[in-house]
């Protein structure tokens, strides 16, 4: 058995308060609760090591052991409670907003791939996940689908767009006007959101903050968007709302609060269906090509401006990151002035544990 000497006590009393930090970075940070006060495991894992010596003499050593690694196993704990949790939000999210069960299920199914990844994979999970941050950027979804078709549709004047998806410009005119309940903004529409803040300190002591989006309101009727030859009517049904920034934002405790005004002077993009209803044009959502969105004519062009320096720099890090996970795989050699690449047991490589620490 691995018995504590005199010697090694204070030593390992001074090293639990390290572990100390961890558990209270842990159990305030992710599971987020109060402890009072707040240095108080700062005495108690000393205090175990101590009883463990002068109580269980023949075991204070597992004592020691089970201390540091209850670091990991709340830290992995913490990390599937809060995929659970995730997933049950996004599904809930996911059924007010009618998506599809069957997308519902397949992120569920992704998560549970995540991290049965991470534990088989170990530290080149990492790689993983950076390069899906990378590739994820430039799949489609609602934004990047509507900025790929911006680039390629023409803009059409409102009064002779033609019947199917279209591009238009202009500026927004409330049928009927609501007032912002943040602001008291008498306005076209809104988008009222509050965000949970979740502060947390790395080692440094640098404090960075989450937000967590837990209540969302919305108010936006049928609305008239004009251009110089004219005027159509845009049903709001299904309207993304892409890269408006906030009109207002406060913070007050560990919540924020933001308000996204669409007022009458901004003058937007927008694209969706031109359709033919009742005797006039309407804009909708386009079912075909699951497509319907307005964003700031402004923000537009400087997204446009900055895409080929947006690309390059995904194209950098995608290598960087290829690179990277090469030389940590890769079994390299050096001899005199010579840089040897040996060759690559794939299968050797990934049936073994990374984290060696733990083995």
């Amino acid at each position: 058995m691995f018995e504590i000497t005199i010697q090694m006590l204070p030593f390992l009393m001074v090293f639990s308060l390290g572990i100390a930090l961890f558990h209270t970075v842990i159990l305030s940070g992710l599971f987020e609760l109060k402890l009072r006060p707040s240095w108080i495991l700062f005495l108690i894992d000393p205090l175990i090591v101590a009883a463990g010596y002068f109580f269980v003499p023949q075991q204070s050593g597992l004592v020691f052991i089970g201390l540091f690694v209850s670091v990991f196993v709340l830290a992995i704990i913490a990390m599937i409670t809060k995929g659970i949790q995730g997933v049950a939000e996004n599904f809930r999210k996911a059924r007010e907003a009618k998506k599809p069960l069957w997308k519902i299920v397949l992120s569920g199914f992704a998560v549970v791939i995540f991290y049965l990844a991470f534990f088989y994979f170990g530290i080149y999970s990492f790689f993983i996940i950076f390069f899906f941050i990378i590739v994820s950027s430039i799949l489609p979804n609602n934004k990047n689908r509507f900025f790929f078709y911006q680039r390629n549709l023409p803009t059409s004047k409102i009064q002779s767009v033609a019947m199917g998806l279209a591009e238009i410009c202009g500026k927004a005119k409330a049928i009927k006007t609501v007032v912002s309940p943040f602001s008291s903004t008498t306005c076209v529409g809104y988008i009222y959101t509050v965000d949970e803040i979740r502060e947390s300190r790395d080692d440094d002591g640098r404090t960075s903050k989450s937000y967590r989006e837990i209540e969302r309101k919305q108010e936006l009727h049928r609305f008239l968007l004009r251009d110089e030859t004219g005027s159509i009517e845009v049903d709001p049904e299904k309207l993304d709302w892409i890269s408006f920034s906030p009109a207002k934002e406060r913070e007050s405790g560990n919540q924020r609060y933001r308000e996204f005004i669409l007022d009458e002077k901004t003058e937007i993009l927008m694209i969706g269906q031109a359709f033919y209803e009742e005797a006039k044009t309407i804009f909708r959502y386009d079912e075909n090509k699951k497509l319907y969105g307005m964003a700031p004519l402004e923000f537009v062009n400087f997204a446009n401006k900055w895409r080929p320096l947006k690309l390059r720099s995904v194209a950098t890090l995608l290598c960087i990151a290829l690179f990277s996970a090469f030389i940590i795989v890769a079994p390299i050699k050096i001899s005199g002035t010579k840089l040897i690449i040996e060759s690559v047991n794939w299968k050797e490589n990934f049936s073994k544990n990374p984290f060696v620490f733990f083995n």
